[in-house]
């Protein structure tokens, strides 16, 4: 996964100019949930691994 840094700069690569504050924060919004989506994921696999070798 890329990190909000790395997001932030390929973004302004692509537009050719520099990010304006409210894109900047809709970015961090639209990582932050990602990550959070990412993590939920992970935790439900795990507890499904989990649950089949307890059975």
């Amino acid at each position: 996964m890329q990190s909000f840094f790395q997001i932030c700069n390929d973004t302004t690569e692509k537009l050719g100019r520099r990010l304006q504050d409210e894109e900047i924060r809709f970015l961090q919004w639209m990582y932050e949930r990602y990550t959070v989506e990412q993590l939920e994921e992970e935790l439900k696999s795990k507890e499904g691994h989990l649950y089949t070798m307890n059975s």
